[in-house]
């Protein structure tokens, strides 16, 4: 077997990679000619890998990113109009390969991404938006190049091409420049180690495919640059980031930030050194609103006298995401930003699903709020924020919502999305015990089917499940990895159910997984009886459904709904009788396998189907107190209570399998710490409010 490609080019040269292994693992030989040494004598056998690019005045062969494979003879084509379409052909194919998979004569494969942006939202631990835990303990990690490599090659692997970078204030860390030195805390050694550092970050990406963007929340200092600018260190202790008064608008403190010239001086200055020392670096995003007070004239024009003033000085021409959180995306972006940028450099964001993909896969924000009120839809590029604050300790994986979600995405102005939490760094695993099971190191690695569906998905939404069991068989065994995927694909339905039906927009306000708040902490069942349900998307609230009851008008009522608490509450039955089943199948078959990924996942489904059967338990509890509330019957809250009853024992269960494998750990956004048994008392308080519930 001959390959030939061309070995300069770094992307197609880790396509080539994945090639090569597939081959060593079927006992295939291979030789390998390099493009450029000679003349290339196309063999009878063997791959040719080609990048075709497009000749002047003339169409290209490809789309972006596309790839196309096919025979002759006993020859194979993989073909693409650049680097990133040839990878990702080297890619298929070396899955075919490992699939035992062919090609007939005139038979070929043509793919082309479905959404031209595939990303990661990666909220750093340094100077991050939030603490805790998760922070905490990876800053280590995310200084560590091994970490990024293994972190990358994942991304590319599954098709992503975007990794963004969020950080309060990344600049003491990635540059220096003479003019603010005495700003930058650290001394001149550990500055030129952490520039290599990142260097050696941004050339791995790029060597992968992957386009690094940096972004900030906008104005935000530390202590210690305060101080080298000559200004109280006060003017850069954020306090308590979740007092309203500081967080958004109206504090004297945040528009003195806002106004301070040397402040504008020091954070264009610093964007522009982070420009220069770093040619590898994509683009640029940030937001006018969090951290700034002032009229939106004022803070875009902020926003112009910084960013984009930097970004003209260094003479570069990048991408530039205007994010709108807690902002209109309308009038002042469109007349002080966006005419400043290429159309085609330039970019709205916006979070698609607010805090909570795991819940519907077509939201509706953009409608009921007016997201593109005064915007040019046929001029503006817009990407998807898209935030997993749902789900940070038991893996999830249904290909069947994400495709949904990725074909809910595909709009004309739609220019892709990226994806992450807010609250949780998918770093080192620090939520699992290290010992037992556990074989792996990072976190991406237990959850690394979410990753795969994420990626493939939005590169090609027609993928089936073919592929992810091939992918599983690493982790699971070619026998059991679709058992595993069943398993999966139905315990990830729970939380989506859940949060259709108890709905609240913000991270920090409702964690699904935990069933907390940092607002106030454990949700109690008397939150359940008052919950709405996710707007926009059809779902009928559990107080409306009693009211509807109480009035007869349920029945011509329940057409105008997509889904009921009814329904909610089979489908989290259905969900949880289903992942026992796949769970108890499995703990009968695994045998050798039980051990690594296989033991950890069927505690998860353990876990899952307890998960499941406690929201339900509440769900029908709550939706039992109104109809107490509205007729005064007491057989309903002495059902209430019975089903209560009954949560405590599913909660104790699902604390049962988390303990078994995972270690508590200090919740960044929620404030609360992670561990079932810790709540088991709220839980058995919900019985005794119940009971005491007044109609």
């Amino acid at each position: 077997m001959k390959l030939i490609y061309n070995h300069r080019d770094a992307v197609i040269k880790f396509g080539v990679e994945q090639l090569k292994k597939a081959f060593e693992l079927k006992g295939i030989y291979y030789i390998e000619q390099f493009e450029g040494h000679g003349t290339v004598v196309l063999p009878d056998q063997g791959i040719v890998i080609r990048n075709m690019p497009t000749a002047r005045n003339q169409a290209p062969l490809y789309a972006n990113e596309a790839f196309r494979i096919y025979k002759s003879g006993n020859r194979v084509h993989i073909e693409g109009s650049d680097s990133r379409g040839v990878m990702y052909g080297c890619l298929e194919w070396a899955e075919r390969i490992g699939r035992g998979a062919d090609l007939k004569e005139n038979e070929e494969i043509s793919r082309e991404p479905a959404l031209g942006v595939r990303g990661i939202k990666y909220n750093l631990p340094y100077v991050p938006f939030d603490d805790g835990d998760p922070f905490v303990l990876n800053a280590a990690t995310c200084m560590d190049i091994e970490f990024w490599r293994a972190y990358i090659d994942m991304l590319a692997l599954n098709r992503y091409n975007c990794l963004s970078l969020w950080s309060e204030h990344p600049y003491h860390l990635m540059v220096v420049s003479s003019k603010y030195r005495e700003a930058n805390p650290y001394s001149d050694v550990q500055i030129d180690r952490n520039i290599r550092f990142f260097r050696e970050l941004f050339r791995h990406a790029a060597n992968r495919g992957i386009d690094i963007y940096l972004f900030t929340w906008n104005i935000r200092l530390t202590p210690e640059v305060a101080r080298g600018l000559g200004l109280p260190e006060n003017v850069g202790d954020y306090g308590d980031m979740y007092d309203e008064l500081i967080h958004r608008v109206g504090l004297p403190l945040n528009r003195f930030r806002g106004q301070s010239e040397v402040i504008r001086d020091y954070i264009r200055e610093m964007v522009l050194q982070v420009l220069l020392t770093y040619p590898e670096l994509k683009g640029l995003g940030t937001s006018a609103s969090e951290w700034m007070d002032g009229s939106g004239h004022e803070r875009e024009q902020w926003i112009v006298e910084t960013y984009v003033e930097a970004i003209k000085q260094s003479g570069r021409t990048i991408p530039f995401i205007h994010r709108t959180n807690m902002q209109s995306a309308g009038k002042e972006i469109k007349e002080l930003v966006q005419p400043l940028f290429d159309p085609k450099q330039f970019y709205i964001s916006w979070k698609y699903s607010n805090a909570h993909a795991y819940s519907h896969p077509e939201p509706q924000f953009e409608k009921l709020w007016d997201a593109w009120d005064g915007i040019d839809l046929s001029s503006t590029q817009i990407l998807y924020t898209v935030r997993n604050d749902d789900v940070f300790t038991h893996r999830w994986g249904d290909p069947d919502y994400v495709r949904a979600y990725v074909k809910g995405m595909i709009k004309p102005y739609i220019k892709g999305f990226y994806w992450g939490s807010d609250g949780y760094v998918w770093g080192r695993d620090f939520q699992h015990i290290d010992h037992g099971h556990k074989t792996w190191k990072y976190d991406f690695e237990r959850h690394l089917l979410q990753f795969q569906l994420w990626g493939r998905l939005a590169y090609d939404p027609e993928t089936d499940d073919s592929t992810w069991t091939y992918l599983l068989q690493k982790q699971y065994g070619p026998q059991h990895a679709p058992d595993f995927l069943q398993g999966l694909r139905v315990a990830s339905r729970i939380i989506p159910a859940v949060n259709r039906l108890f709905w609240i927009d913000y991270d920090f306000q409702w964690h699904a997984e935990s069933c907390l708040s940092q607002v106030s902490g454990f949700k109690t069942i008397l939150d359940f009886v008052d919950g709405v349900p996710m707007p926009g998307v059809g779902v009928m609230g559990i107080v409306e459904y009693a009211q509807a009851e109480q009035d007869g008008r349920l029945e011509a009522l329940q057409a105008q709904y997509g889904e009921t608490p009814a329904d909610i509450i089979r489908i989290l039955d259905e969900s949880a009788k289903a992942t026992e089943l796949a769970a108890a199948h499995l703990e009968t078959i695994l045998g050798e396998y039980r051990g690594s990924h296989a033991e950890c996942t069927l505690l998860d489904l353990q876990a899952y189907a307890a998960m499941g059967h406690y929201y339900r338990c509440k769900f029908a509890a709550a939706l039992e107190l109104n109809r107490y509330r509205l007729n005064g019957k007491s057989s309903h809250q002495e059902q209430a209570v019975v089903l209560l009853e009954e949560a405590c024992g599913h909660w104790e269960r699902l604390g049962f399998f988390w303990s078994q494998h995972n270690k508590p750990y200090f919740m960044a956004r929620v404030k609360r710490t992670f561990g079932y048994p810790y709540y088991a008392e709220d839980v058995r308080s919900d019985v005794e409010l119940a009971r005491r519930f007044e109609p």
